[in-house]
């Protein structure tokens, strides 16, 4: 049987050493590389110099190299113009999107509205409600209908301004006595 002999500890330690600092530095060379692989090319350039490759193989290398960065070039040209394709159709939108709110709110607040004064020409003892028909457009009211008197056309019209939210009241009701 053969005996294994045991390796000093010091030439362990310094073994060990040197390939984790080696594997530090490998590990560093390759996360810089991913970081930033343009600053590789000049490296890479000057690599090229130096070898003793004949010259149609540098020729190739150097057409690849452009090919490679024609393609990077195309690429990152075309990611560009569909992310600001892509923005511009989620800008359209949310403007769409705001403007149906828009609507949808200004309805709802034309029917609040309309609500309100029926309530309020109802409540008034003096006025026939059934006769009188009541349109709301962006807060503008028109009231169109019959009445008996002026008087019970001027209570009608006030009380559709004074309603929260009205801008301004069109009376087209007619007198039928």
């Amino acid at each position: 049987m053969k005996r294994i002999e045991a390796i000093p500890i010091s030439i362990a330690m310094k073994t060990f050493f040197t390939a984790l600092i080696l594997g530090i530095f490998i590990g560093a060379m390759i996360t810089a590389y991913y970081n930033n692989p343009e600053s590789f090319k000049s490296a890479l350039y000057l690599s090229d110099q130096d070898s003793s490759i004949d010259g149609n193989s540098k020729s190739s290398i150097e057409e690849l190299k452009n090919k490679a960065a024609e393609s990077t070039e195309k690429v990152t040209e075309n990611l560009k113009e569909r992310a600001q394709s892509l923005l511009e159709n989620t800008r359209k939108e949310r403007d769409e999107v705001a403007e149906k709110g828009k609507e949808i709110i200004d309805s709802a607040k034309d029917i609040g509205i309309k609500a309100a004064i029926s309530g309020h020409l109802k409540l008034e003892s003096s006025i026939d409600a059934a006769r009188i028909e009541i349109e709301v457009i962006n807060g503008s009211v028109t009231l169109t209908g019959a009445v008996s008197s002026r008087e019970e056309e001027r209570k009608a019209r006030d009380i559709a301004l004074d309603t929260h939210y009205v801008k301004d009241v069109r009376s087209e009701l007619n007198i039928v006595p």
